[in-house]
């Protein structure tokens, strides 16, 4: 009884991943809870997140004190994702950087850029990022109704939008972090329509040094 009750719970909990990646409508990344800074060379960051639009996984390393590479798993894409600060301020101060990223979507696949702001200033770190989009993948109207979250008509096999996202960080102690953001979508390409598309997220991360 035992072993068919954890089955059962295997394929929910397997179900509650995967469906969502192969249902729906193809759109990018929708969440970024990243500052400009980088987590630091050979350093390690792993984040978890849930929102409006779903969940979020993010794991970046530090390739050099620059320049990081992640992987971003959402409830709507996954793909891998670079970021490089041209100003780093360790300590205190501004920090800016860009990042690009590229992957799948449900029906489709995308790539974007980032061009993030933050500020460090003890134990708090508020960002901007301003994110544009290409997606690739299967004209649909996906409505509302459907999941819930969203509500947004696509008549064209490529568009782009763009997102413009709010957020800080609060450092819990060094190696802990909670992350709280807001972000808004617009389109870019015509045939493209988001009705009242504002996102609310929260995560907590881990930093490894």
């Amino acid at each position: 009884m035992l072993v068919k009750f954890q089955s059962h719970a295997l394929l929910l909990a397997l179900s509650l991943v995967v469906i969502p990646l192969f249902s729906g409508c193809a759109v990018g990344p929708l969440f970024n809870h990243e500052t400009a800074r980088t987590v630091g060379n050979s350093n390690k960051e792993l984040m978890g997140g849930f929102g409006s639009a779903g969940y979020l996984i993010k794991w970046t390393y530090g390739l050099s004190e620059n320049l990081d590479l992640g992987i971003q798993w959402e409830s709507w894409s996954l793909g891998l994702r670079a970021k490089y600060a041209f100003i780093n301020q360790r300590e205190s101060g501004w920090s800016l950087a860009a990042a690009a990223g590229t992957g799948f979507s449900i029906g489709g696949s995308h790539y974007y850029g980032d061009i993030i702001g933050s500020y460090l200033t003890g134990s708090w770190e508020p960002y901007a990022t301003v994110r544009v989009v290409h997606v690739k993948h299967d004209p649909v109207k996906f409505k509302k109704e459907d999941n819930g979250l969203v509500d947004f008509t696509v008549h064209l096999p490529d568009y782009e939008y763009g997102q413009v996202l709010l957020g800080s960080r609060f450092w819990l102690n060094p190696h802990w972090i909670l992350s709280l953001e807001m972000s808004s979508i617009f389109a870019i390409t015509r045939g493209v329509a988001f009705n009242n598309f504002i996102l609310l997220s929260a995560s907590l991360g881990y930093r490894f040094f």
